[in-house]
This record gives structure tokens, sequence and C-alpha cells, in this order.
């Protein structure tokens, strides 16, 4: 059958994207800072925030205590109504590296270009305002920026597992698409980073400003990364447990889906081919199981083919997440990655229908990015 031809196409590539990611990961070494570097390199530590008394403080609270002190930290608040610049206003007392900015434009792409346009060094760092890095986040960025000079650094991110199926499985997703990214890296063909955790020269955005898509409220991680790609610039993923920086997950269903509906509305705009291909090849795994398992009611080839797509991808992701499990702190990885293969053709199909087809490219546009990552596993 012509079907079952198509996904067996449909594996064998898969199989062979996560083998090439597993490769990659491995071939980034651990990095950690000694504690004893004498670091030069100043950092522009930009945060763009809407709303976030919630989470603001405690962030500033965790720059203010960072290991490596030569930092600047510009908040660029964009139009707060509750008590977030009340809240920054208070810690400038005590903070004289903490800057302030009134966003003039809307949304969080633009406040963080008014961030990184006002900001007085030459190396940027963005962090999301609901994130926890580490004590030793800037110092690890900032050594092994001195070490292996890089146009764009991607750094680690990780959703903290937590009790309930829903959050168990949204981490080990979120986990294993920053995983594949860095995998991806270090092949030699980055495709994802998240603005939550990134680093870059001032030069290279600027450079890239062009290219950023102001048109399109969400993106400004994946569009920079694709423009110092497309320019051959240096853009290495930072593998140091000391860079981490934990981000909360999204507590409801519709709220999860509303998320993963922002993240795949920016597809159209993306042009890089290795991007393109990754996103046809997973896409295409999940129709093939979803297209075998309606097949598998009146055909029992269909059925067994079901089940041998279904256990090679498993075990190749299964294999993938056992190479990153010590790195991101992952438990009960055999469960929740059977779990999560088991309603991810259902979800990612569902994702796409939904924007491609439901009308959310164009109410898209206006929603605010917590965390920006094309569906790509």
């Amino acid at each position: 059958m012509i079907v079952i031809s198509i996904s067996f196409i449909a594996g064998v590539l898969y199989v062979f994207l996560v083998i090439l990611f597993v490769v990659g990961w491995n071939r980034h070494y651990a990095f950690e800072p000694r504690g004893n570097e004498e670091a030069g390199l100043k950092v522009s530590v930009v945060v763009a925030c809407k709303n976030e008394e919630r989470n603001i403080r405690q962030l500033i609270s965790c720059i203010a205590q960072q290991s490596y002190q030569d930092f600047e930290l510009i908040i660029v608040d964009d139009h707060s109504k509750d008590a977030t610049r009340a809240f920054v206003k208070q810690a400038i007392r005590t903070l004289p590296q903490l800057k302030m900015i009134d966003a003039a434009g809307n949304g969080k792409k633009n406040a963080l270009k008014e961030g990184i346009l006002q900001s007085e060094n030459d190396f940027i760092v963005t962090i999301d305002a609901d994130c926890v890095p580490t004590f030793h986040w800037l110092e690890s960025i900032v050594c092994f920026q001195e070490k292996l000079p890089s146009d764009l650094l991607i750094c680690p991110v990780r959703i903290k597992e937590s009790d309930g199926v829903l959050l168990r499985i949204q981490a080990l997703e979120f986990v294993s698409l920053v995983a594949a990214g860095a995998g991806a890296a270090g092949m030699g063909m980055p495709i994802l980073c998240n603005g939550a955790n990134l680093a870059f020269r001032k030069k290279a955005w600027l450079e890239s400003q062009h290219e950023l898509h102001d048109e399109i409220a969400s993106g400004d991680d994946i569009f920079l990364l694709h423009s110092v790609k497309k320019r051959k610039g240096v853009i290495r993923f930072l593998r140091s447990e000391s860079a981490l920086v934990d981000t909360k997950p999204v507590t409801s269903l519709p709220g999860f889906f509303k998320q993963r509906i922002r993240w795949t509305s920016k597809a159209p705009a993306y042009t890089d081919l290795e991007t393109i291909a990754v996103a046809a090849i997973v896409l295409g795994t999940a129709l093939s199981e979803l297209v075998l398992l309606v097949g598998a009611f009146e055909n029992m080839d269909c059925l067994v083919a079901f089940g041998v797509l279904f256990c090679a991808k498993y075990l190749v992701d299964f294999l993938f997440l056992s190479h990153v499990q010590k790195f991101f702190y992952l438990k009960n990885v055999g469960l929740d990655s059977m779990l999560l293969s088991l309603i991810y053709p259902f979800y990612i199909v569902s994702v796409v229908v939904m924007t491609f087809f439901g009308g959310w490219r164009g109410r898209s546009k206006g929603l605010r990015e917590n965390q920006r990552f094309e569906i790509i596993r």
C-alpha cells in the first residue's frame, strides 16, 4: 500500500533525524565555570515584561545576587496595569545596575527591541520575567563567551517537573524541544532557540534587525537565529547546568493549546530550509501514525505498520531523552515518554489544524508570547 510505504519513509527519516540530535548533543562538552576566571565582558541583561508582579521581584533578586556582577539590568515595561512598575522602581534604590524603560510601542517583541537599542554594552542576554536563573548563570555565559566567542549563544531552559500528568508531559516535551535544538546546533544545523535564555552580540542583532519580522508579534529569537545562520555567523549551544533557567508551565489545557498555537503561528514566515525540513519530518511522522491507525480498522497490514512505526519512534525518542535526562533532571522518562508518544500525533496535528485553518494566524498577532519554540520533536 502507498500509505504504508510513505509511513515507512517518514519513520526512517524520523529515526535518522533523532539519531543526528543524539550525536549533536554528545558533541557539546559539559562546561562549568571554575570560579577563578577573570572575565572582563560587560553584559546587558534585557527583560521585557507586562503584568509580572508575581514574578519580577524574584527575577530581580536572583540577578542581583549573581556571582558575576559586571552587568546592567534593563527592564522594559510593556504597559503593565498591575504593580510591576512599582516593584521595579523600588528595586532601583538598592540595585544600581538596574534601569527601567517604559515601552513606547506595544508587545514583547517591541519591548525587547527598545531595551536592546538602549543597552550600553556589546553583549546582550535576554531572559523572561517568569524565569529563575541559577547563581552562576551570568558567569557561565560570560566565561563560555570569552572562551569560545559566538555571535549567538543558545542557552538551556527547562520546565521544572511538577505533580500532575499534564505538567509532567509538558515539561518532558519542552525539554525535548530544547535538547533537539541543542542537538541540531551540535550538528551544525541550528534550528531552535529560546529567548527565555539567549545571548548574542549586539552587533549581530543590529545586522539582523531588518530580518526580525516586526510585522509578526512573536519570533524575535527564532528569526534572529535564522538571520545569523544565513550570514554564517557563529552559533553555539551552552551545555552548562549552571546556565540553566527554570520557567513556569502552563497550568490549564486550553492555555497549553493556545501557547502551542502561538508558537506555530509564525511558521509561514520561516525561510530556513533545515527548520522547514525538520518540521515536515515530524509532522509527516505524526500524520502517518494517525492515518495508519485509522486504516487499521479495515486492514491488518496498517495495524502492523502502525505498531512498527510507533515502537520505532518511541524507542528512538527514549534513547534521545535518556541522553539528556541527567542534564535536565528528568524523572520517569520511560513512562512519561510513553504517555507523550501516545498523545503526540493527536496533539501535534490538532495544533497545526487549529493554527492554519482556525483563523489563529491573525489572532495570534496580538497575543503575548511566553515561550517561543516551534513545535518540533
